[in-house]
């Protein structure tokens, strides 16, 4: 072996045998933060000039007698050792301000030759991807990163520590790859959002969006490559969604939702093996989060582009609202007792972690007064739902204000609109003190980890919603998930939920839900406080209506009944004691699409409660009850959700049942049976137990989810 060149200066020599040659330049570029390190401290580091251009397949190689044991350990050296007898003379950084450490391998070359340097496998992966898309370092070659910045710490004669290491930087040849994206530029939006722009380039059809960096919880930063976007454009939002992913204005930057792994709203927490507050401080006050793009067409790649650094960028970039400081703020309200006690601020989630006040204004065109009967405008309990947004942001959520004055509240808001605006200066740091939690028995009695015993069959398509079932179901809105590694996938884990409140009548109407990767616990919030005055709690809401269905079914099915004859009188039962809320589902519509979610006076219409309770429901309503009453009284049932066309052509969601009778399955709809208490035999069974070949099902109604059929 020879090798092609050797630099050779008084306190240190290095050589790089490569299977084909390299030139230094003359006169190679130094990038500005080189520059600007060497401005901020000059006598820390020695800067060779100029950049050593390699090929992707040259072997870095130092010739030294001194072995690796021989070596003068650094003290960071010792420290993250742990006991090695080795030293580490180098180190390869991606970054110039030398701070990421690749972590590179060592080794001895040939006959004590020199010191071998071989990069440690790095990939590019997303959540979605369970392979990598690239290499950014492999054990093929160099890799992707457009520049490597490798530091001697020792003379290589006397394998003494030098008092100015050597950097030395390295930049491997295009040759093979497509050309790197040029001129990456972040601009933030007046939005709360913020795009990422480049050069097209020439030959590719697509471009990896790339986030980079991490920080451990001891404060040390490694590159952590992770795909945020894929796009055939040149430019992304960070508010990008896919083409049938729904825009809604309850989130923002969904696309950084699911790398916001460390919140400063998690300060406090006493969760079993979750980060100290010190620990979380460490890294969100790190080096701070870089992008790079990477050119792609098909199979072939380009290297990643220059790192741009966006750690500002992120901070002014808000995901959600941060649900802890808005308890320790005393904010957590949805319902106040006059718009003059609404909020001036509220704190958010930015996309760096921390948390930041922003300014909440309010939206006078989209607030409404709920008038459904008996609450009219007039009426002094009438409700006015004021919708706001965050600052300048499209965040758009609502409060409930129980007093105002129906003639004036229009010119009230403009008014505190304009306010609003006036004092909305941008983002600012809360004053905040997270006080630790102190776990009690009690906390740790609430989650549910196994499956409980329930009074009813529990009904899904997969183990796991069935699971979340039975636990609902029995009032447990804090379930361990830890043998279910699926609830991984958000995606999966939402079907699971929307299944198990749909197959199962017992199970409430579901708020809002979230999942805690660190401790495996899934968190239900139950819509079941407006059903009556007693603001029942889960337990005794799905215990109520247990209750009152095994009444309903001693009182109607009679022993001897076919299952033809159960249904029909299940049927008849319904359409006598419950009645279609049109002025509740007009009202709940308008809640849902500002909110994404229902309050708690609209839920109970859209599980078994209404009807049990106040004798009102919608369709999702009385499908639940159906299959509640017909699993009682023998039969077999499931819900159907789908889709129906009206007469004017329009789509509408919709829900029904399918009940097995004398072994075939048959359709259910009580909704379109129910006639406003007609008791035209012709209209109150026109869809009960229909073939579901009829076309009077088939030219106008659609099912939404195939896998329903793997109960039937």
């Amino acid at each position: 072996m020879t090798f092609s060149r050797f630099f050779t200066r008084t306190i240190a020599a290095l050589s790089i045998v490569t299977l084909a040659s390299f030139a230094l330049p003359s006169a190679a570029r130094a990038d500005d933060s080189v520059n600007q390190l060497k401005k901020n401290d000059p006598t820390a580091f020695e800067w060779l000039e100029g950049v050593q251009e390699v090929n992707q397949g040259d072997k870095l190689v130092i010739p030294t007698k001194v072995k690796l044991a021989d070596f003068e350990k650094r003290q960071s050296d010792e420290a993250d050792s742990k006991g090695s007898r080795f030293a580490t003379p180098f180190a390869v950084y991606s970054d110039a301000a030398l701070d990421v450490d690749l972590g590179f391998e060592l080794g001895t070359y040939g006959a004590y030759e020199g010191i071998s340097i071989a990069p440690s496998w790095i990939t590019l992966r997303s959540r979605s991807h369970a392979s990598a898309l690239a290499d950014i370092t492999g054990s093929s070659g160099w890799g992707l990163l457009p520049m490597y910045y490798l530091v001697q710490y020792n003379d290589l004669q006397t394998g003494k520590l030098l008092e100015h290491p050597i950097v030395r930087r390295i930049r491997v040849s295009d040759k093979g790859f497509l050309p790197r994206p040029q001129n990456i530029s972040v601009d933030e939006e007046d939005n709360g959002t913020f795009s990422i722009s480049w050069d097209p380039v020439e030959g590719a059809d697509s471009y990896y969006v790339v986030f980079l960096n991490s920080t451990d919880k001891d404060g040390k930063t490694r590159l952590n490559p992770k795909l945020v976007a894929s796009t055939n454009q040149t430019s992304w939002n960070s508010d990008q969604r896919a083409d049938d992913e729904p825009q809604r204005d309850w989130t923002l930057n969904a696309a950084l939702d699911s790398y916001l792994i460390v919140q400063e709203d998690s300060k406090g927490s006493s969760k079993e093996g979750w980060l100290t507050d010190e620990e979380l401080d460490r890294i969100l006050n790190s080096k701070g989060t870089q992008v790079s793009v990477i050119a792609k067409k098909n199979t072939k790649i380009s290297k990643m582009s220059d790192f741009i650094d966006i750690a500002n960028t992120l901070g002014n970039t808000p995901i959600q609202i941060a649900s802890n400081a808005q308890r320790q703020l005393g904010l957590d309200r949805w319902q106040f007792d006059n718009l003059s006690e609404l909020p001036a601020q509220i704190p958010m989630t930015m996309a760096d972690g921390h948390t930041r006040m922003q300014t909440l204004i309010v939206d006078p065109e989209k607030s409404w007064v709920e008038s459904s009967n008996p609450k009219t405008v007039e009426h002094p309990q009438a409700k006015l739902h004021v919708v706001y947004h965050i600052g300048k942001t499209r965040y758009t959520s609502s409060y409930v204000v129980n007093n105002f004055d129906p003639s004036t509240y229009t010119e009230d808001l403009q008014k505190m609109k304009k306010d609003q605006e006036e004092v909305n200066t941008g983002y600012f740091a809360p004053n905040l003190t997270y006080t630790k939690e102190v776990p009690t028995k009690e906390s740790k009695d609430n989650v549910a980890r196994t499956f409980p015993d329930t009074p009813v069959q529990v009904l899904g398509t997969t183990p796991l919603s069935k699971y979340i079932a039975a636990n609902l179901m029995m009032g447990y809105t804090n379930i361990d998930l830890s043998q279910f590694p699926e609830a991984e996938s958000g995606s999966r884990l939402k079907e699971a939920l929307y299944e198990a409140k749909d197959q199962n009548g017992l199970v409430p109407f579901i708020i809002g839900q979230k999942y805690s990767p660190t401790d495996k616990i899934l968190h239900v919030t139950l819509g079941t406080e407006g059903a009556t005055d007693q603001h029942l709690a889960p337990k005794d809401y799905s215990g109520q209506i247990n209750s009152k269905a095994d009444q309903v079914v001693a009182e109607i099915i009679k022993p001897g009944m076919d299952e033809e004859t159960k249904v029909r009188t299940i049927n008849s039962w319904m359409i006598n004691h419950a009645t279609y809320n049109y002025d509740g589902l007009e009202g709940s519509h308008k809640v849902w699409q500002k909110t994404g979610t229902l309050t708690p006076e609209y839920t109970p219409d859209h599980d078994s409660g209404g009807i049990f309770f106040k004798g009102t429901t919608v369709c999702e309503g009385y499908a639940n009850v159906f299959q509640l009453l017909a699993t009682k009284s023998g039969l077999s049932s499931v819900v159907v959700t789908g889709d129906v066309t009206r007469t004017n052509g329009a789509k509408v969601g919709h829900a029904w049942n399918q009940v097995k009778v004398n072994g075939t399955w048959k359709t259910v709809d009580v909704t379109w049976n129910d006639g406003g208490d007609s008791g035209d035999p012709a209209v109150e069974t026109k869809y009960l137990m229909i073939p579901n070949n009829d076309p009077l099902l088939t030219r106008n109604r659609v099912w939404r989810d195939p896998a329903l059929k793997k109960i039937l």
